[in-house]
């Protein structure tokens, strides 16, 4: 298996929005209403042209995993907008294909978002995780310390937050 990780391109907006799409839909039914699973099914598109047209290398965060040369994952990360948890990092989103799992990606996937994020300045972050989300194991795994539940607003949806000390 050859893969890569590197910075997210223009032309990876597209499918990018397809992993988080699947990825969704994969990872969280059960978890979030197949209403809007469904939605996410029918805005695919929609979401990659956004992307595409609001892309900006400047602050552009997000990495990219590619497998034999197709994209099957990508993490997001930045400043932490958690009320409790300013002014450190934060992963904000990290997807793989299920087709891409149980390979180590995800923690090299981490681990250059770390990177990343040491880059900018922080020294500790935050990971949230819905409940019921089996990577709530993955977390705690790698180091994560579980330290409050929260909102995630827009569906209502209960996470799980760790927190990463001295990255």
């Amino acid at each position: 298996m050859n893969y890569t990780i590197r910075k997210r391109e223009r032309k990876d907006c597209f499918d990018v929005a397809n992993v988080t799409v699947l990825a969704w839909n994969e990872t969280y039914k059960g978890i979030v209403p197949d209403e809007e699973l469904n939605r996410l099914l029918n805005v695919k598109d929609e979401i990659g042209q956004r992307s595409y047209n609001e892309f900006d290398p400047k602050r552009n965060n997000k990495l990219v995993l590619e497998v034999n040369g197709k994209i099957v994952g990508f993490v997001g990360y930045g400043e932490s907008d958690d009320v409790d948890y300013t002014g450190i990092g934060e992963i904000q989103a990290l997807y793989i294909l299920n087709e891409a799992h149980g390979l180590g990606l995800g923690r090299k996937l981490v681990n250059e978002a770390i990177n990343e994020l040491k880059k900018m300045g922080y020294s500790s972050m935050i990971i949230s995780c819905f409940k019921g989300n089996p990577s709530n194991e993955f977390y705690k795994h790698i180091g994560g310390k579980y330290v409050k539940d929260r909102i995630y607003k827009r569906l209502n949806i209960p996470e799980n937050v760790y927190y990463f000390e001295n990255i």
